[in-house]
C-alpha cells in the first residue's frame, strides 16, 4: 500500500506541491477559485471521491486516498 501523499501526487499529475497536506485542505476548501465561485467543502469532498473512484489507481490505493480525504474533511469540520 502506497503512502496517500504519493497517490495524491499521482492523481494530480502536472501539479507541483510544496505541502501535500495543505494541497488537499486547499482543494476541499476550494481555495484555488475566486471566493464567489467556491463550492462548499461537502461538494468538493464528493467531487474528490468521485475523481479517485474514476481513476486508474488500484482498489486498495483508491481506499487509501479516500481515507485520507475523509480524515482531512473531518479535521476541517472540527475547526469550524
Amino acid at each position: 500500500m502506497a503512502d496517500w501523499r504519493v497517490l495524491y501526487e499521482t492523481l494530480w499529475k502536472g501539479r507541483t506541491f510544496t505541502d501535500v497536506d495543505e494541497a488537499m485542505e486547499n482543494e476541499l476548501e476550494d481555495k484555488l477559485n475566486h471566493p464567489r465561485l467556491r463550492k462548499k467543502p461537502e461538494v468538493k469532498f464528493f467531487e474528490a471521491v468521485r475523481r479517485v473512484r474514476d481513476s486508474s489507481l488500484s482498489d486498495s490505493d483508491k481506499m487509501t486516498l479516500i481515507s485520507a480525504y475523509v480524515n482531512c474533511f473531518e479535521k476541517r469540520k472540527q475547526k469550524d
